[in-house]
Order: structure tokens, then sequence, then C-alpha cells
């Protein structure tokens, strides 16, 4: 049975084609240049065979510009606004308070918080294509946004300056255990963080093609983590867990929203991209799909967690 993102999908005209070609495409342009065959010493091993040629990465400026047309202007995840609003509401915010955003935004979200909740937002990316895109958008909220940029590696934030913080899916990069020391070290006690992020279960045993195709287009180097492992550095980095929360379900229903508009935009405007944009939609929409059908089959989850950083360490659900 396809899948309502897949179905959605294929109402735009060679959507599918295009898929094929620029595969094709692709394998074409990986192919070395034809060898003449040459005898094998006795005795000597067998030449392995060749790799298997995979589609040329996407241009990230093209990848920007679809999340633009997908989530909103400077959105990078389903809902734009209103869920950034919505998670950002968990948070005590004033124009009194700093709050620490990291993660998948590129000045959507910021913007939407600094202007609803008048709360100072430092924005931290750390891809630098989406900073440069985070500086130009929040330019007009002038020192009320920052934006800066840090090492998934080596991460590191102003110790003990921000009141809260909110993370979006800021783990794609750097596991929890690296990340969440140093974003606890930054809130001043009992400082609140609402994290945002995708749990793979013991469910993606059973679909592990799927999720190693799915981690590769998302820029990962391995799958999400399990809960019982997030949670844990969480409160391992002093977080005391207040409320966990599935939002799969409203997710889902964003996504699906995201690419009715993008394929409504596509059947108005004549047909489909062409070239670099055209590469962009397709990665894009295997992505995607392959997430919808991975959260469908309960390989993955995206939870919301709400915690506070105290002076004790430990606490419960």
């Amino acid at each position: 049975m396809k899948t309502r993102l897949l179905a959605l999908l294929e109402q735009v005209p060679g959507l599918r084609r295009l898929w094929r070609q620029g595969r094709a495409s692709g394998r074409a342009e990986a192919a070395p240049p034809r060898q003449e065959p040459q005898a094998a010493l006795p005795g000597a091993p067998a030449s392995p065979p060749p790799p298997r040629a995979r589609l040329a990465p996407p241009d990230p400026e093209e990848l920007a510009n679809l999340a633009d047309q997908l989530w909103g202007d400077g959105f990078l995840l389903p809902g734009g606004a209103a869920e950034a609003n919505r998670l950002a509401n968990l948070l005590p915010l004033s124009p009194a308070t700093t709050l620490l955003l990291l993660g998948a935004d590129a000045g959507g979200a910021a913007q939407a918080i600094a202007t609803t909740r008048g709360a100072w937002v430092a924005a931290q990316q750390d891809n630098l294509l989406l900073a440069e895109r985070m500086a130009l958008r929040l330019r007009s909220l002038g020192k009320r946004a920052t934006v800066a940029t840090w090492d998934a590696e080596e991460p590191f934030f102003r110790h003990r300056y921000h009141h809260h913080a909110l993370a979006l899916e800021a783990l794609r990069r750097c596991p929890a255990g690296r990340l969440l020391p140093p974003l606890a070290a930054a809130l001043k006690p009992g400082g609140q963080l609402v994290l945002l992020d995708l749990v793979a279960t013991a469910a993606s045993g059973r679909h592990a093609a799927l999720m190693r195709r799915w981690t590769e287009l998302e820029g990962r180097t391995t799958p999400p983590e399990d809960i019982a492992t997030l949670e844990a550095a969480l409160l391992a980095a002093g977080f005391t867990l207040n409320v966990r929360e599935d939002v799969g379900a409203r997710h889902g229903t964003a996504v699906l929203a995201g690419w009715a508009r993008r394929v409504e935009g596509l059947r108005q405007g004549g047909g489909l991209p062409r070239g670099a944009a055209a590469l962009a939609l397709v990665v894009e929409a295997e992505r995607w799909l392959l997430r919808q059908r991975l959260m469908q089959l309960g390989c993955l989850g995206l939870l919301r967690w709400h915690c506070t950083r105290g002076p004790d360490r430990g606490g419960g659900l």
C-alpha cells in the first residue's frame, strides 16, 4: 500500500521519470573511463567489482531553497512558525530572557520566536551556509537575534549565559553525550530546555537497508540514538526530565501539508524544475518518503522533551 506522501508526489507528472533519469545520469557521470581488459597473472586475486555509483549530492543552496518552499522561508522543519512558537511557548520567555537556539533552522524559527515572544535569541548553527542565510534573515532584528557557529565535533557555548534553550533536531551530527554537557553548561541554574529530536527503536533492525539509505540521505554518520541512551545523557548532563511527548502524528500531518503545497505549486507552474533544482527535489522527496515510511513502520520516533537544569543531578519523568 502506497504511503500518502508517495501518492501525493505521484500527482506531479514525470517525477518518477525524473528520479530514474537523475540516477542514470549520476551513474553515467560517475562511471570510470573504459579500459581494455588485461590478462590476470597466474595466482593473482580477481579484481573486485567497481562500487555502485550514487547520484551526486545536491547543491546545498538548492536544498535550502526547496526547504523554504516546503516549510516556509527560513524553516528547515515542517510546521513553520506555528510549530516553532508551539515549542517555544513551553518555555517562560520574555523580553528579559535569552534563548539559545540550536539545530535545524535557517532563521525562520529564530525570527518567529523573537518577534512573538520578544526574547533575545542567540542562534547557533553548525552549518556555515545556513548560518549565513540566518544572518541575512535576522538582520532586521538587530541585536535582538544573533547568529554564531558551533563545531559538532567539539561543541562549546558561552557558560551560564542563557536563560533557556531550544534544540531542533540538533543531534543529527552530534551525539547526545557530546552535545548535552556543554548545552547544560550554557544555561543558568534553573534554565529550561525543550529538545525535539528523532529516536530509533528496536524495530529499526528489521529494516536495516531502509535505515542505512535514510541515514545516508540525512547526512548522518550513524542512525539516531534510542530513547534510553538519549535520556541517560540528559540526566548525566544535569537535567531533570519533566515531560516527554510523542509528536510524530502532528509532524506527519505537517510533512504532508508542506509537500501538498509544493506539489500544487509544481502543477500550477507547468512542470518540474530542471538541473540542480530538479536534483534537490528528487533527493529531498526520497529523504522525506523514507523518513515517513520508517516512522510508519515504528523504526523512528519524533519526541519532544521538556527539561530543567538545576543544581541537583538526576530526576525522573
